[in-house]
């Protein structure tokens, strides 16, 4: 057999050679793709390696413990103390997500030319100059400081590097033999990386350059007309208002010294409406009496998940959920007694500032007039099959200059962000905040538990069963002026710093309101009145949809909820369709397959279902209605010059209310267009683009077309086509390449029960039988039930892993 497969491997490796040579395809992967096909090392090894998993398998190591797991993949971990959990998890986060964990922190901290070479060393360059690893390192080194989080993360790491420590290289998981690297040991620095990337992908959305420049081309009455910072529709997170009333004045731009356009790329940043959903009800509007908890999670899809589902018995502690491989604990959960769940804020924490240089050199900046050094943080870049190149960042008083501008000029941007800074907490941090989280059986044990945590901010939902329920709106903001950080500041002026950040016990907060749920969407966190001003990237229709719900619901059960995390109704369609159909009705459209178009509108029942067609044609409607409509806008945006447009709660507000608006007239014809006008022209275009589609019988899933990659785009190790209801705007909030990446039902009664489905098993491995495990159910909004096993023996078991202690 192992000759035959040798015989396989020489043949296609030769071809990959051929065709490497030859079109440039392979190139300096070749060593890589060697030692994949090598027949007694390679991905063979893989394979073989599930066939001959024994049922019980003993592990020498520094701890005593037992991992059992269960059916469907899932590991029970057994453990006599925290230390022992930690180390445990540590060791199965490596077992099956080794990759995932080693290339997420290569690259927040930078580090990925060294394996793939000088195509990314510009990435490279970007996150090092953004201050990635600064924000780690300092991150690292005030977890060891704090005595209970250094023995928690020391304790992880160790579990993690026993198991790499273990390996020879025929053991590396495939995508390490595919590039031809090697694993390193894990450090406390890996995990501050990993918890630098969430918060870039959670925290670091901005757009102070692109607010600046259209703010500098429009002019402030176009700009304030086409950009309110408020939608006056909204329903914010926290419902109370404990604090005092103020007049509102965030609608409001400033006069006064501006900065005009500015001539700068703006940084990749996450995309629009990753997200989450959670709520809770109590026991008065639930059918058992008892709290209802739900979340999910709205991040990028990927195999293996971004989560890793686990169940942990330590010490009279029972907690199960998801974690993040490359850290401790669990970070969205249950134990015995409560249950918590997590969204994103959506606040902006992040700030850009003119900094001008006193020469070219740009080792010296103006601040307050006078000359100030910058500090040059000098950084190493490997390159594979390149020599190593060095960068030097100015950090200024408000942070690192981030853009490689011209020795010529005399000014840059630095950032101001709030992940770069370390704990603000001596005594507690971000890890300590959620081993806390697990042991929590109270709400003043909730409420403890969050005052450490400061980034990415996040809307924290709890309930107990002591028919408690809240949200805390989580994190480390700062105290702004209002208009402070909607666009970029002047960076000679110390008075432009952030002053200080909004206390712990000011920040929103909801407990046990009067309306009998918490609920959060991504949307505002507090109405007008909150005393401190921000501002960010919130959402406008799934929050008000869930509330909406959630007011009207009485007697709900698990499956309710269930419904809802899978509801796919769309509450912009709701307010779109029937005005822009008025419109048509009043001017109608010409040209082949209109009518066809218009009756799908009309029987359509707003849901993104994953055979109708209606929504593709609801979306390209208005996707084309909006470039008719701010096309001067798109006229005046670059990749170098970016610029921001307006929201689509705006857009669907001018269709409305002010129709006749000269934002909808081309200036560029003679006569004058209203709305009406560019309706019907946007309908004519979208079905002589979409009729095609419509014949051919293609179906909203289809035309969405999500599937779930793995995380390095490797072809072959994806899901396929995703058939599922859903779109970016709905509570099951699904593009083609992110949604619910994890999502949980609890029922706080006696005991506690609880369902919980992920996208993806707990294997790395894509041989693995638990590779795509729920994928199936997730796409159908299906569940399965999660327990809270005390004692090892209660676990159904596919495979136990007894670890004992060497003497």
């Amino acid at each position: 057999m192992k000759s035959l497969k040798f015989l396989i491997s020489v043949v296609v490796l030769f071809a990959l050679i051929y065709l490497g040579d030859t079109y440039g395809l392979v190139g300096s992967r070749i060593p890589g793709m060697a030692a994949l096909l090598n027949p007694f090392t390679g991905v063979w090894q893989q394979a073989e390696a599930l066939k001959v998993a024994e049922d019980e398998v003993i592990i020498p190591a520094s701890v005593a413990g037992q991992v059992v797991i269960d059916q469907r993949g899932i590991p029970h971990v057994f453990a006599e103390d925290e230390s022992s959990a930690l180390f445990l998890q540590g060791y199965l986060h490596a077992r099956d997500r080794l990759f995932q964990m080693e290339v997420s922190a290569r690259a927040t901290s930078g580090r990925l030319a060294e394996i793939l070479g000088p195509d990314l060393l510009e990435r490279d360059r970007t996150q090092r100059r953004k201050g990635m690893l600064v924000a780690a390192q300092r991150t690292a080194a005030a977890w060891l400081r704090n005595p209970e989080t250094s023995a928690a993360i020391n304790a992880y790491c160790a579990g993690v590097n026993a198991y790499i420590s273990a390996l020879s290289p025929e053991d590396y998981p495939v995508e390490f033999k595919l590039l031809g690297f090697a694993p390193e040991l894990w450090t406390p620095l890996k995990s501050a990386l990993f918890s630098k990337s969430m918060a870039e992908t959670l925290c670091f959305r901005n757009r102070d350059l692109a607010a600046t420049n259209a703010r500098a081309l429009l002019g402030d009455t176009l700009f304030q007309h086409l950009y309110p910072a408020y939608n006056p529709d909204q329903s914010p997170v926290i419902s109370t208002e404990p604090w005092l009333k103020q007049e509102p004045v965030i609608n409001q731009v400033t006069s006064g010294t501006t900065i005009g356009a500015l001539s700068f790329p703006e940084l990749a940043q996450a995309p629009e409406g990753i997200g989450s959903n959670n709520w809770a009800l109590s026991g008065s509007k639930t059918a058992s009496g008892a709290p209802l908890l739900s979340n999910d999670p709205h991040l990028s899809l990927t195999l293996p998940s971004i989560w890793y589902e686990i169940h942990l018995v330590y010490e009279g502690i029972n907690v199960y959920g998801v974690s993040l491989p490359s850290l401790p604990s669990i970070l969205i959960g249950f134990n015995e007694a409560t249950a918590w769940g997590i969204t994103n804020v959506g606040q902006d924490v992040a700030d850009w500032y003119k900094i001008n240089w006193t020469d070219t050199t740009q080792t010296h900046y103006w601040l307050d007039g006078e000359a100030v050094a910058a500090d040059i943080v000098k950084d190493t870049i490997y390159v594979r099959g390149a020599a190593p190149t060095i960068i030097e960042t100015p950090w200024t008083v408000f942070g690192p200059v981030v853009y490689d501008q011209p020795e010529d000029e005399y000014y840059n941007l630095a950032l101001r962000w709030v992940a770069h800074d370390a704990p603000f907490r001596e005594d507690s941090d971000n890890v300590e905040a959620f081993l806390n989280m697990a042991k929590a059986t109270s709400l003043e044990g909730y409420i403890a538990a969050l005052g450490a945590f400061d980034n990415p901010g996040s809307n924290v939902v709890y309930a107990n069963q002591a028919n408690d329920i809240a949200l805390t709106v989580t994190g480390h903001f700062p105290v702004r002026h209002p208009q402070q950080g909607r666009f970029v500041q002047d960076g000679s002026k110390s008075a432009n710093a952030w002053s200080g950040y909004i206390p712990y016990d000011e920040v929103p907060r909801d407990v046990n309101p009067p309306r009998q749920f918490v609920a959060s969407a991504n949307q505002r966190s507090a109405a007008l009145s909150y005393p401190y001003y921000y501002l960010g990237s919130f959402d406008d229709y799934r929050g008000r949809y869930i509330n909406r719900h959630l007011e009207g619901i009485e007697n709900a059960r698990p499956e309710d909820m269930m419904a809802l995390q899978y509801d796919a109704h769309s509450l912009r369609a709701e307010e779109a369709v029937p005005l822009l159909l008025k419109a048509l009705a009043e001017s109608p459209a010409q040209g082949k397959n209109t009518s066809k178009g218009i009756a799908l509108l009309k029987d359509w029942d707003l849901v993104y279902r994953a055979e109708a067609q209606a929504p593709i044609v609801f979306d390209s409607w208005l996707d084309s209605l909006y470039k008719l409509t701010f096309d001067e806008v798109y006229a005046l945006n670059s990749e170098d010059r970016p610029v921001l447009f307006p929201e689509t709660w705006r857009f669907i507000e001018l269709l409305r209310d002010q129709p006749d608006d000269l934002i909808f007239d081309h200036q560029s014809t003679a006569q004058k267009e209203t709305a009406q006008d560019l309706i019907r022209q946007a309908f004519e275009q979208t079905m002589a683009a979409v009729s095609p589609i419509l014949e051919a019988g293609t179906t909203w899933s289809e035309h969405r077309g999500t599937h779930i990659r793995h995380l390095a785009n490797l072809p072959g190790f994806d899901s396929g086509l995703i058939h599922s209801d859903g779109a970016k705007e709905t509570p099951n909030a699904l593009s083609n390449n992110f949604g619910p990446s994890w999502r949980m039902v609890v029922s706080l009664e006696k005991p506690l029960r609880a369902w919980g489905v992920l996208p993806g098993g707990s294997s790395g491995n894509a041989g693995s039988p638990f590779y795509t495990e729920g994928i199936e159910e997730w796409s159908k909004g299906e569940y399965f039930e999660l327990s809270l096993y005390r004692k090892a023996e209660e676990v159904p078991a596919r495979q136990r892993l007894v670890f004992k202690r060497e003497l």
